[in-house]
């Protein structure tokens, strides 16, 4: 018990503090609905081109895993990403059913709609910015790693960022990346209805931050399991987990840059190559 204790205190000091976790700027500004047409379809794009080919690395995840614990949660994650039925309280898709229209990359489609978007233009590797390419091949790197613990530090510390906020209260609440893009999109289909223009189905963030409320709840217990296994080692785990959330980071940035860059305001001094993952 004292060893996972002084181990929790180490992760939120080198896993917690992260900038893409206490601030992240793209979804700050998103959440007041000041983005017009144009910079939410790009959201959209970026997002779908993220969640489509995060199946590749999602099975990279499943079979690398180190235990048989994040095999079955990898697993789980995959078939709800296809379409498969999660029930939000366990995690799981036992006994759910399949329908196509439920793969996460048609609820996006589905929101892209609303846009004019073109079904086949989401999702598509050459949708996709330099940054997301970035992002997705840093996460091959990681998450997907053949090496169980890099894994496994990458699966925690994503959790962490996904969940960051939620259950704690409004004010906590407040700036997890998930809420903030949700506030800012109903914000958008106010004004969208407001000129008669058919509103963006949210389904697809509204279900991920059900989700992750949940696993935000498991992410202390799942940590200690993962401390318990033979062979454990804090330094490859942690690396995984820095080198994720660096990656996540990328992906972010480069929205803000490009949104920076669509509504003409001054350019961010960001230099995304310098993550070159």
């Amino acid at each position: 018990m004292k060893e996972f204790e002084a181990f929790k205190s180490v992760v939120r000091r080198e896993l917690f503090t992260h900038p893409v976790i206490t601030g992240n700027p793209f979804t700050a500004w998103f959440s007041r609905g000041e983005a017009d047409e144009e910079q939410v379809a790009d959201l959209l794009v970026q997002f779908s081109v993220f969640s489509n080919h995060f199946l590749v690395l999602q099975v990279k995840r499943m079979v690398n895993a180190g235990t048989l614990e994040g095999e079955r949660c990898a697993r789980n994650i995959l078939m709800n990403e296809c379409g498969v039925g999660l029930d939000p309280r366990t995690g799981s898709v036992e006994g759910r059913t399949f329908a196509t229209g439920n793969a996460h990359l048609n609820w996006l489609r589905e929101a892209g709609a609303a846009l004019g978007l073109e079904p086949m233009q989401l999702g598509r590797w050459s949708s996709g910015s330099g940054a997301t390419h970035r992002f997705l091949n840093g996460l091959d790197k990681t998450y997907g790693s053949r090496d169980a613990m890099i894994g496994a530090g990458a699966s925690f510390a994503i959790e962490c960022w996904a969940a960051s906020g939620l259950g704690g209260g409004p004010r906590l609440e407040a700036g997890n990346f998930w809420r903030q893009l949700i506030c800012g999109l109903e914000r958008v289909n106010g004004r969208r209805s407001a000129e008669g223009l058919d509103r963006i189905p949210l389904g697809f963030f509204k279900f991920h931050a059900e989700i992750e409320a949940g696993h935000g709840v498991n992410v202390w217990r799942e940590l200690e399991e993962t401390l318990a296994q033979p062979g454990f080692d804090a330094r490859r785990f942690l690396r995984g987990g820095k080198k994720a959330l660096d990656a996540i980071e990328v992906f972010w940035l480069g929205l803000d840059a490009s949104r920076r860059e669509r509504g003409r305001d001054a350019f961010a001094d960001v230099n995304i190559a310098q993550w070159a993952l």
